[in-house]
Parts: structure tokens; sequence; C-alpha cells
């Protein structure tokens, strides 16, 4: 494939105002998903009757994002607003030039999973500058954090995000312990011995409490590290976890020898979301409003100075 004249393409015909235009890179997916089935390089093949969209527009759409483990953007695949008259048949052009017609079965194939290869780069950059977007109103606090860490998740950025969460909710809850909330690197290492007065013994270092954020299953590293923290006979550990593993953590550690009564196994959307509540003073306008201070923390201070555009916050 020409990825040269591809990509002139895509930047002449699929941007708008400056950016790219995701429902055009996603519409041009579905057509290209079209061709495996269909290998005609003319564009009115493959339109509806109305001349706006393809023909199974999102069955294609939904097709070619699955192979490439895409998220989508755009739900609907572009299938509104995509103007794909206007550029529909340049990029079918493009595959002429490069004998799409003439190859054999294996060969389209190859060329086909080259060109959606490149599109589906440029929707990953437009996925990773996209903010995580939470609905507050009629949902629980807990409810709320649970569905931008799933977000999160879908970006690859769920350990980080859940990190950053409960720092700043423990920012927002203890404002005069700020000097003792590092804000840190999810991948800073804790710390590896007494002597080592850089680290830390958890993600949250408090002195008396030392609290480790996780969002994998049970592991012996984890495990080792609140043993470790338990040798200091003041010291208590909060396991925060992703709730849908709490039950398997709290067997975990139940199993374990170690001294139950300072090992406090809870859900970070839990952890999070019954603070903000109670910080609302239980009332759903208190909640919103705490939501909000807790998501500018988040963005102001933590993914201002470690993260990146594509895991900020925002209330829809």
């Amino acid at each position: 494939m020409n990825t040269a004249a591809l990509d002139k393409f895509i930047k002449e015909k699929f941007n708008k105002s400056g950016s790219l235009v995701a429902a055009r890179l996603q519409t041009a997916l579905a057509l290209l998903e079209r061709l495996r089935e269909l290998p005609n390089l003319q564009l009115a093949q493959h339109l509806s009757e109305a001349g706006q969209s393809l023909i199974s527009h999102e069955t294609y759409g939904d097709n070619a994002h699955k192979r490439l483990s895409l998220e989508k953007i755009n739900k609907n695949h572009g299938r509104r607003s995509s103007s794909i008259r206007d550029w529909g048949q340049g990029l079918l052009d493009l595959l002429k030039e490069e004998q799409f017609e003439r190859l054999n079965d294996k060969r389209r194939a190859s060329l086909l999973d080259c060109a959606q290869e490149r599109m589906a780069e440029h929707l990953r950059g437009i996925l990773n500058l996209e903010p995580l977007t939470v609905r507050v109103k009629g949902r629980s606090a807990e409810a709320v954090i649970a569905e931008a860490l799933a977000q999160a998740e879908s970006k690859g950025r769920m350990a980080m995000v859940a990190q950053y969460l409960v720092g700043a909710k423990l920012q927002l809850r203890f404002p005069s312990k700020l000097d003792l909330i590092k804000v840190l690197p999810a991948n800073k290492g804790d710390r590896k011995s007494r002597s080592d007065e850089q680290q830390r013994r958890g993600d949250f270092d408090l002195g008396e409490y030392v609290i480790e954020v996780t969002v994998a299953p049970p592991d012996a590293k984890h495990m080792d590290q609140v043993a470790t923290i338990l040798e200091d006979a003041d010291a208590e550990v909060w396991l925060l976890v992703r709730g849908d593993r709490l039950q398997f953590w709290k067997a975990e550690i139940e199993g374990a020898e170690l001294d139950q009564r300072r090992v406090v196994v809870a859900s970070i959307e839990l952890f999070v979301g019954q603070n903000v509540t109670e910080l609302g003073d239980l009332s759903a306008k208190g909640k919103a409003e705490q939501l909000d201070k807790l998501f500018r923390i988040y963005n102001e201070v933590w993914v201002a100075k470690l993260g990146s555009p594509g895991i900020r916050i925002v209330i829809k």
C-alpha cells in the first residue's frame, strides 16, 4: 500500500478545522471492511438508497473495530455524519491504483489490512486525546467512579486513573495533609528497603496508614508488600482494589498469615465515592458539587502534572 498517498488523502479529506474527523475515519474503516465481501471499486455499489451511508454501515464498522481491538468513538460509525459522497470514491480510487481488482484474495486482504490499520492509528490518536466523560445525575458517586474506571480500562489506563483518583480524594478529604500526599506517577516504585527514604511503603504513605491501589488480580508482589508494611507495629494497611475483584482479594488476604486486624480491603469505587457523598452532606446537589471538586483536583493536580489529556475526566 502506498502509505504516503493514503496519509495525504486522510490529511486532505478527513480534516475539518485542523482536526481529523473521527466519523470519516470510522466510515472509511467500514467501507474497507465491506470490500472484503464485495471487492467493487464503485462507491455507488456500496451506498444505501438514501446515499448518505453504507449498506449495513454499522455492521461493517463493528466488524472492523473488533478486528482491530479498537474502541468506538462514534457509536454508529459516522453513519449520519461522514460526508462519504465527498471522499468515498477517492479512497476507492487509491485502491484502484494499487491494482486491487486484479489481486488474488490473499493480497487484497493484505492491502485492506494495511489501509485499515492506518485509519486505526489515527483513531487511536483521537482516542488518546478524548477525555473520560461521566454522567452524575441519577447515579451514585460509586457508580460515577466505576464508569470513569471502565472508560480508563478501554484505554489501557485503569491503574493510572485509579491511583490518581484516590490521590485526589485524599487531597479533597484531608487538605491539612497535602505534604504527605505525594503527587507521583503510578509506576513510581515503592520503598525497597528501610534505608531508602526516597521511596514509599505504598502508593500513599501517610505514616501510620499506608494505602496501596491495585486493579490487578491477587498477586505475590502485593501480598509481600502488605506483609512488609505490617512489620511496622503501628502501621495499618488499606488495600484498594477494583470492585469486581474485591472478593478475590479479601479471600487472599484472609488466607494469608497476616495480622488481619490491621488490614482493610475495600473497592476503589466505594473508597472514593463514599467520602464524596458524605462531604456532600448526603444530598444529590452536594454530591454533584463534591464530584466536581474531586475531578478538578484530579485534572489540575494529577493529570496536569503526570498524565495525558486522554485521562482527564469531565462531567457530561
